[in-house]
């Protein structure tokens, strides 16, 4: 080699590495958790123990059977009509034990209006009987363990019993927020929100998994009867403290919004003022309705008049949502729908 060209050869490699070392390197995939998966049942307003009620869970044992399940979430109103008077009440039994006998998984249940229910059935003015089905989790000799819900609001990770979660979960208590009130002054509205509140703040900012799912009873979006939070029923401000809670401390924070309430399956687009959240509505467990306004939100999916269930798989960065519908007369069960979302 010409000794006059080792200079520049030398150069060219220093500047070489040089541009090398000043790129900005490619992130190493996460891999506690890009392996994982994690597939569940949303389930809502299904407590009737009625034949609907059957046909949905046999519907839920062919779905599991065939694509495996790991967990249920329980969306509230889990005991049609006014909840339940104790831990001992055959409804339990009627109405959760005996639908859901051949299904070997926990729920992860929330509380609804009808399960706090005073005066009738749905009013949710009675939030202490709500404390029952927290109580019956606790339970000694229960049929079961698949009662899940060791408080009003809690969190749990999944997969579960591991270290390193694909999936955080906020369990949420929606009823004290949205129903009209409660004369208990543990559950007035403006202090509960408060307590709730800081207790979602701290368990986010505690989070570690890269999926966040927030699951109540009420919704923050819906195109049903209900409604839209802060709009429901039709009445201005009706549940307006639960729509603060949930825009200032688990919209934008979480990746998904799940709830019941309106009987129908609809799969929601995020909304300016929620930021990235997605919702899901998935209250036909037990009971069907017409829509509302189907207008109302931008749905990627969207159908009432039918029993059924949400199936979410949720595979590394890979959110994958199926719909099933279950027919009230036949208990046929049709694969609906399927969306698969990229977690951004």
């Amino acid at each position: 080699m010409n000794k006059m060209m080792l200079p520049v050869l030398l150069s060219s490699v220093v500047a070489a590495q040089a541009l090398a070392m000043s790129k900005t390197p490619e992130p190493l995939p996460d891999v506690g958790t890009v392996n994982k998966t994690v597939r569940f049942i949303a389930i809502g307003d299904m407590g009737t123990g009625d034949d609907g009620q059957y046909k949905v869970a046999a519907a839920l044992e062919s779905v599991c059977a065939e694509r495996g399940c790991d967990f249920a979430i329980g969306l509230g109103d889990n005991i049609y009509e006014a909840g339940v008077d104790s831990v001992s009440d055959i409804q339990f039994q009627t109405k959760f034990e005996d639908p859901y006998k051949n299904l070997n998984f926990p729920f992860y249940m929330t509380l609804g209006n009808h399960d706090n229910s005073w005066l009738f059935g749905g009013d949710g003015l009675d939030n202490d009987k709500g404390d029952i089905q927290v109580d019956y989790h606790y339970q000694q000799n229960r049929p079961s363990n698949k009662w899940q819900m060791p408080a009003r609001y809690y969190t749990f990770s999944a997969p579960l019993n591991e270290e390193q979660p694909l999936v955080n979960f906020f369990s949420l208590d929606s009823n004290p927020l949205a129903a009209v009130g409660d004369a208990d002054a543990e559950y007035w509205q403006l202090p509960y929100k408060k307590t709730q509140a800081k207790w979602i703040d701290r368990e986010l900012n505690n989070a570690s998994a890269p999926w966040k799912i927030a699951f109540a009873h009420h919704p923050f979006l819906s195109n049903g009867k209900h409604g839209n939070a802060g709009m429901y029923d039709g009445f201005p401000g009706a549940g307006v403290v639960y729509y603060d809670m949930l825009k200032d401390h688990v919209c934008n924070k979480v990746d998904v919004m799940i709830a019941g309430h309106d009987h129908e399956l609809q799969f929601l687009k995020p909304v300016d003022k929620c930021g990235k959240t997605l919702h899901m509505v998935s209250g036909a467990g037990g009971k069907s309705r017409e829509f509302k306004d189907t207008e109302r939100n931008a749905a990627y999916w969207q159908q009432d008049k039918t029993l059924g269930f949400f199936y979410i798989e949720i595979a590394g960065d890979e959110f994958r949502a199926t719909s099933y519908t279950v027919d009230k007369v036949s208990g046929e069960v049709t694969r609906a729908f399927d969306k698969t979302l990229t977690r951004q």
